[in-house]
């Protein structure tokens, strides 16, 4: 336990990243699944609360998108219902498309794209960001109709 503790040291990890890691390390999947289960009856694992903080981080402090959280928690082996929750927790009162403006704000300043090349470009940002490409493409169109208007 005292190698999955000083992994854990380092920042906060998934109960399958610190069984890989003790698993890489050559111990035995009993030993593995005895650590796990005293780090989660000491608090030091919960996949609950860092998909949590993390889906928090990303969505309302980094402006990435709902795509981008699932890739990110999934890669780190957190369980798809536990990041849907997290997810769902965080967007009680927000949307998707709330959450775009407000990214999109954020990197241009709130300039509407006024060309086909600027729009192409806010795309590729928003959808890199992990924003679903079908709210990008919302966003667009509605700014895209309030410019003509």
């Amino acid at each position: 336990m005292a190698e999955a503790c000083r992994f854990l040291a380092r920042a906060q990890r998934s109960a399958a990243e610190v069984a890989a890691h003790l698993g890489a390390r050559g111990f035995a999947p009993t030993t593995v699944a005895a650590a796990l289960q005293g780090l989660r009856d000491l608090r030091y694992i919960d996949d609950v609360a860092l998909a949590r903080r993390r889906a928090e981080e990303l969505l309302l402090r980094r402006g990435c998108g709902r795509v981008r959280v699932v890739h990110e928690l999934t890669r780190r082996g957190v369980a798809g219902s536990v990041i849907e929750a997290a997810i769902a927790a965080i967007l009680a009162d927000r949307s998707d498309a709330e959450l775009a403006r407000e990214a999109l704000r954020r990197r241009f300043a709130g300039q509407p794209p006024a060309t086909a090349a600027a729009r192409a470009q806010v795309f590729r940002f928003l959808t890199g960001r992990g924003h679903p490409a079908e709210v990008v493409s919302e966003i667009l169109e509605i700014e895209d109709n309030a410019q003509r208007e």
